[in-house]
């Protein structure tokens, strides 16, 4: 930090980012030309042959070029590790070695097309016409020394390829004129605005080219063009580089838990937060209705997950089910599955319903389209609707669709999630448009059945709008919300939907907390904590893969008392640049459905988690690792518990499914026998 400049251009590579590539790519032509040597040397003898003395120069230029390589790559790890993130000086003739190694990286092509011209010739012919052979095996070590120099180019060239900046010509140093007071400024904010259009484009392509194997249909380009937009507005003010950001929050989990250690509250952002009134039914009863329906959650998933959580016997298990050519036959259950009906074998084999229970089953995914199925499930007397969450980049981009849009729910102005709410709007206009529920009641012959929408991360923010949506039409409704998106409903919203829909959330899940305003909050707090280390990046990864696998030390590593990191930052280089005429924090007013204001002077709703929560915490926090086995406590949770980022692996590994479905078996475990 910040992004290298070289060649006249900005790359999305940091000056201190050489280390580890550069010790990797040292090792290996060490080996490299270790075996090269060994091969010369124990062949030295069979060079004497027509045409071996070009053999011969070709391995002493190699030799000699590979060397000289290894040494200059070791002065560019010697230089990328000096300084910390913000501390460039120590790496500024970072630019000048890139230089050096571009031109001996040209030398090596060359001298890789000279080797491929002199290895690939018909040697056996030339020797055969002139009475005498060189070792065939001599040749070929000169075919794969020239093969592999060529595989190293190729994954240079790739490296480069990634780590190109689209905006790099157009990103001249915003931060260069800031010396000249309110000139400087001004410059700064009219180049974030002019390039605003060239990021929200490069951005668009990116999504394209990561999505290219999604396919297209009718909501593609929308859904395009709204994720590239906020992409677009959330980065452009940073003047960071991707491993700035994973830096960033390493240094994060180094505050937090020393903050944690001093008994101190974590940092919590000034929102207007919903505080809803505490449910009435008792948290055992939860947490059983929970630990039974996720079952119905996690099957919606499909025969994948159910291969990956059951490594061993899960295929011989889904075999039961299975059945060959279903695609030909007009009386199968499910609609758009494989043709041997692997997700639906998943969902009988979770859930052990049968055919007759199964009422409507879709696996159809598109842009703001998701599977789900529609059961009945005797045993709690209730007709389920399961809903899958993120499996697919068509789901991706349905989650980061994450403007608001306005629910249509009569005498209540609820804005929601908008990609989130388009597919809760697809469900119930399929559920509705077939009469699926109503049938689902007919086949259950009762009138003591009642609504139950279930669903994992996406599924339970479509659950929790769809339930939300249904609520009026079927008012004893309920909605069990596995992990969901955080930034999903307004705040009138979570208030009309705190009786009916429970939310479950394991430990430090980041998707429950993930937010506009929570992402931006913690961009603040990466910034605020690199200014202050002194520490080189490398130093901050390996330390974090150490504390991950065997747990903090009893000491931390305190960067706040590094001696000269103030003289060490520059004061007329923030790491934020502000974007026009805009605060640098986003500020929130009023009450009710309130407002906050981004960096494009856009009024945004802000979005909340839905209903009341159940919050599944571990039992003993200190030390942990992987390898650590886990036990487990939930309570009722509140909404400010759950706004601000947590930085800790666990972050993610609490969203996966099957860990929170482990958890919440834990506690259902505990809980005595009989009924509460």
């Amino acid at each position: 930090m910040p992004a290298l400049v070289a060649f006249g251009r900005r790359w999305a590579i940091g000056s201190d980012d050489f280390v580890f590539p550069g010790i990797t790519s040292v090792f290996i032509r060490l080996l490299w030309v270790a075996a090269v040597c060994a091969v010369y040397i124990s062949n030295k003898e069979t060079l004497r042959c027509p045409g071996g003395e070009l053999l011969e120069i070709y391995f002493i230029g190699f030799i000699a070029l590979v060397s000289f390589t290894i040494i200059l790559e070791l002065v560019i790890v010697y230089v990328s590790g000096q300084g910390s993130i913000t501390n460039t000086h120590p790496r500024r003739f970072m630019p000048q070695l890139l230089y050096l190694r571009l031109v001996i990286f040209f030398l090596e092509l060359v001298w890789s097309a000279v080797g491929a011209y002199w290895g690939f010739s018909k040697w056996e012919e030339r020797s055969s016409d002139e009475g005498d052979s060189c070792d065939i095996e001599v040749v070929r070590a000169v075919k794969g020394t020239v093969i592999t120099s060529w595989i190293i180019s190729f994954i240079i060239l790739i490296a480069v390829i990634i780590f190109f900046d689209p905006l790099g010509n157009l990103n001249e140093d915003p931060h260069e004129n800031t010396e000249d007071g309110m000139d400087g400024l001004s410059q700064s904010r009219e180049f974030l605005a002019t390039t605003s259009n060239a990021a929200k484009q490069v951005w668009e392509r990116r999504c394209r080219l990561l999505c290219c194997c999604a396919g297209s249909d009718e909501n593609s380009q929308d859904a395009f063009a709204d994720v590239s937009a906020l992409m677009a507005v959330f980065f452009k003010n940073l003047d960071i580089v991707p491993s700035d950001i994973a830096a960033g929050l390493v240094l994060l989990q180094y505050d937090q838990e020393r903050h944690i250690r001093r008994g101190e509250r974590p940092h919590i952002p000034k929102r207007n937060i919903p505080t809803i009134v505490p449910t009435e039914v008792p948290l055992e009863v939860e947490v059983r209705k929970a630990s039974h329906f996720i079952f119905y959650a996690l099957g919606c998933y499909g025969w994948m997950f159910y291969v990956y959580d059951n490594l061993l016997c899960g295929l011989c298990k889904l075999s039961k089910n299975c059945r060959c050519c279903m695609c030909c036959r007009s009386d199968r259950v499910s609609q758009y599955d494989n043709c041997c009906d692997c997700n639906t074998s998943a969902v009988k084999q979770l859930t052990k319903l049968n055919d007759d229970d199964i009422v409507h089953m879709s696996y159809k995914n598109k842009i703001y389209e998701v599977p789900f199925f529609v059961a009945l499930d005797h045993h709690e007397k209730a007709v389920v609707i399961s809903i899958r969450g993120t499996l697919s980049l068509k789901d991706a981009l349905t989650d980061a669709t994450a403007d608001s849009e306005k629910m249509d729910i009569e005498g209540r102005e609820i804005y929601a999630h908008k990609g989130i709410l388009r597919s809760a709007t697809t469900i119930k206009t399929i559920l509705t448009e077939n009469q699926i529920l109503e049938k689902a009641f007919q086949k259950a012959k009762s009138d003591d059945y009642s609504v139950v929408v279930v669903g994992h991360s996406l599924g339970a923010g479509t659950a929790s709008l769809l339930s939300i949506m249904l609520k009026s039409r079927w008012p004893s409704l309920s909605c069990f919300a596995y992990a969901p998106p955080g930034g999903l409903v307004s705040d009138a919203g979570v208030n009309y939907s705190a009786d009916f829909i429970c939310s479950v959330v394991l430990g430090e899940d980041v998707v429950p907390r993930l937010t506009l305003e929570t992402l931006d909050d913690l961009k603040e707090r990466m910034a605020s904590v690199i200014k202050k280390s002194n520490r080189p990046k490398y130093q901050l990864m390996l330390g974090a893969c150490w504390y991950t696998i065997c747990g903090f030390p009893e000491k931390l590593p305190d960067d706040e008392e590094g001696s000269g990191q103030h003289e060490a930052l520059d004061p007329q280089q923030p790491l934020i640049v502000d974007a026009p005429g805009s605060p640098a924090r986003q500020v929130y007013s009023g009450e009710g459905s309130s407002t906050s204001s981004t960096s494009q002077g856009v009024q945004k709703i802000p979005l909340f988690p839905p209903g009341h929560f159940i919050w599944i915490k571990e039992k003993d926090l200190t030390n942990r690792t992987f390898c650590k086995n886990k036990c487990y406590e939930a309570q009722f949770g509140r909404h400010d518990d759950f706004s601000y980022i947590i930085v800790n692996p666990s972050m993610v590994t609490d969203h996966l499914p099957n860990n929170l479905f482990r958890a919440l078996c834990y506690l259902n475990e505990q809980q005595p026998t009989e009924e509460v």
